[in-house]
């Protein structure tokens, strides 16, 4: 089980970046018995894939009273900075309010942090004390950066080294510029030559595109998923929609198929479930990718769709900020959604915002007859405890990691 939810913000009054973590043990955000949880749980209905994508996420159908909903989540206080950051220096004409991007490692304890001017930092805490060291530059700016985490292989762990290698791509790509502009890059810890046992180093790689969108001008990645020792990512434009699945080993592409998976952005293996969690149209998803890499394409049959109908109309999602979904272990995970409080303006004859606000909704994730691995049967989500991370004037959640 994790103990701590990395949490990326950027302070606009003070321009300054900011790492904050969350304590999850000392922050209640699940029941502390089964029989607490069954009492004072609500166990999430399920949509359609087709349900899902009709359901309008700007005026959610809500079963609360804002009074209720306040009660049920209260607010919780931003823990101390780990990391402060001032904005970097990079030529002006990189303009863009997205200076530093926040990336997951395979270890909780470590974040690193890239700026437009592609240098990349590694924040970690080690025995209580923390520092920053520094990785190898990117060759190329990422306007939207993704990133997938991999697991530490035996040679980081024997090196002491349990960061894991990361591949980042581009969500917004060009691939007729590819051999100009790298698109797809990964830092990834090994010797100078691939027999070296000894004295490696982080490196970091060009990696291809998918050969099949070569000649694409624009193309976006929609969703993108680790599947054992494949990156799989589903990309979509003009040119056409495809799932493709980057081969660690070899290096190599495969295509999957003419479809996309039902993922927007990063989804997550939970081993202990078999399954694959994340967001679909901005509600919490599993779906079992095990096949995607053989060409299989998934069928309603083999995902599952939670409905959050427990939020209040005055709780509105913010249109520019998705919701995300982190695993703990163990079943559980954080969903946290960004959203704006609405009250009613009088003088306008309309809902205004005035607070924004994240929602953090501890959910476990079980088996009905506490038997099945991998499969939809019997699956269900239960929601626990829910806080409110409300925002200081001009400040923003960037990540959660």
């Amino acid at each position: 089980m994790r103990r701590f939810l990395n949490l990326g913000l950027y302070d606009g009054y003070k321009r300054l970046y900011l790492l904050r973590r969350v304590d999850l043990s000392k922050t209640d955000f699940f029941h502390r018995t089964a029989e607490e949880a069954a009492e004072h749980g609500k166990v999430l209905p399920t949509l359609t894939p087709a349900k899902a994508r009709a359901t309008n996420r700007r005026r959610i159908c809500n079963t609360q009273d804002l009074a209720t909903a306040e009660a049920a989540a209260p607010k919780i206080g931003p823990p101390k900075p780990e990391l402060l950051m001032g904005p970097p220096q990079i030529s002006p004409c990189l303009g863009s309010h997205h200076l530093v991007h926040f990336f997951p490692t395979a270890s909780e304890s470590k974040v690193v942090l890239g700026d437009r001017g592609n240098r990349m930092l590694r924040f970690n805490i080690l025995d209580g004390s923390r520092y920053i060291d520094t990785l190898p530059c990117l060759h190329g700016v990422k306007e939207m950066p993704m990133v997938v985490s991999v697991p530490s292989t035996d040679l980081h762990l024997r090196d002491g080294d349990d960061t894991g290698d990361l591949y980042i791509i581009d969500g917004l790509l060009h691939p007729d510029k590819a051999e100009v502009r790298p698109q797809f890059e990964a830092l990834v810890w090994r010797g100078s030559r691939p027999s070296t046992l000894s004295s490696r180093f982080w490196h970091c790689d060009i990696l291809p595109l998918p050969p099949w969108i070569s000649h694409h001008e624009h193309a976006m990645v929609f969703g993108h998923a680790l599947v054992g020792d494949s990156i799989c990512f589903s990309i979509c434009g003009a040119e056409g929609t495809g799932t493709y699945c980057f081969h660690i080993a070899t290096r190599e592409w495969s295509k999957a198929g003419d479809w996309l998976m039902p993922f927007d952005g990063k989804a997550d293996y939970a081993p202990e479930l078999g399954l694959w969690f994340g967001v679909s149209n901005n509600l919490p998803c599993a779906a079992d990718l095990s096949g995607v890499v053989r060409g299989e394409e998934l069928s309603p049959d083999k995902m599952r769709i939670w409905a959050r109908d427990d939020l209040p109309e005055e709780w509105q999602p913010k249109s520019l900020h998705n919701p995300c979904i982190v695993s703990l272990g163990s079943g559980r995970f954080i969903v946290v959604d960004f959203l704006n409080a609405m009250k009613f303006n009088k003088e306008w004859n309309e809902m205004e915002s005035v607070k924004e606000f994240a929602l953090f909704a501890g959910m476990e994730v079980a088996y009905s007859n506490g038997k099945g691995k991998g499969t939809m049967h019997g699956l269900r989500m239960m929601k626990h405890k829910s806080r409110r991370y409300m925002f200081n004037n001009q400040q923003r959640i960037e990540a959660v990691l």
